[in-house]
């Protein structure tokens, strides 16, 4: 019994690899954390016993949780040099943010969206950008001196490369680690925690995984998180009364206080320690 048992193992732990292996040489995924591709591995084996099916569920989980958010990023690159040689800055993150659909619906309301955030939280000294895509580039259009200090966490390893380069470039003090956020939070000193359109990805792959992060974030006096108002495919589906409820109770399980900042484009609450520093 116990060598059927052995030999089962030996089994499911082939097939896992056989996955881990497929989406590793994948171009589309290979960019992903080490960490993730396993956890999506176990995921796919857990539900499929042949290599085939498996893979093909291990990429389509994939896309829901980052793929679908993630466009045109062999762009990116050219873009960055242009950014180096000094030309435009501006025009430049401008045209980097429309690579990836969660900053470019934020385009038009930049400069208002972290005015708002600011005139609630005050102004950072330190922030903690949590599966940042590349949000890093809005940071010229957000209101805050070159002394503020950024880090970003990001799976992609492509994005990480791109925000260091960019941090290096405009000399603000700061880094991007190439992290899963459902490991851990490594700890620092940020006084404001971004977790922007990252939440409804996080329960896709862990449910609960909304209130264990907002457990590492728990010495960070100010957490801003958001929400979808659409899908992708622009409809709404009652996702503004959703997420509020979400966010309401997000709240409450961690012992927060939250407020609703006023976006039509973007669900945005703070979730603030009742006691604040």
């Amino acid at each position: 019994m116990c060598r059927i048992h052995v030999a089962e193992r030996r089994g499911v732990n082939d097939l896992r690899q056989t996955v881990i292996e497929g989406l590793a040489s994948s171009s589309r995924y290979r960019h992903l954390t080490a960490g993730l591709l396993a956890r999506t591995a176990d995921w796919a084996v857990a539900r499929h016993a042949k290599p085939g099916p498996a893979l093909k569920a291990a990429k389509r989980k994939l896309h829901q949780v980052f793929g679908a958010y993630a466009v045109k990023l062999d762009s990116l690159g050219n873009h960055l040099d242009v950014l180096e040689a000094g030309d435009e800055t501006h025009a430049v993150c401008r045209r980097i943010l429309r690579l990836h659909h969660s900053t470019a619906e934020r385009l038009s309301f930049m400069e208002a969206f972290h005015a708002t955030i600011w005139d609630h939280c005050g102004t950072p000294r330190h922030i903690l950008d949590l599966a940042a895509g590349l949000n890093a580039f809005s940071l010229p259009f957000s209101g805050l001196g070159p002394a503020v200090s950024y880090t970003a966490m990001e799976i992609d390893r492509r994005m990480v490369d791109a925000v260091r380069r960019f941090l290096t470039v405009t000399r603000r003090p700061g880094d991007c680690l190439w992290h899963d956020i459902l490991d851990g939070i490594p700890s620092g000193n940020a006084d404001v925690a971004l977790v922007l359109k990252t939440l409804p990805c996080l329960e896709r792959q862990k449910p609960g995984a909304a209130v264990d992060l907002m457990h590492h974030l728990e010495d960070i006096p100010d957490v801003v998180v958001s929400y979808p108002v659409r899908s992708l495919g622009g409809a709404r589906k009652n996702m503004p009364q959703n997420y509020r409820a979400q966010a309401q109770s997000l709240a409450v399980a961690c012992g927060r206080d939250i407020t609703f900042l006023d976006f039509s484009r973007e669900l945005v609450a703070v979730l603030s320690h009742r006691l604040r520093p």
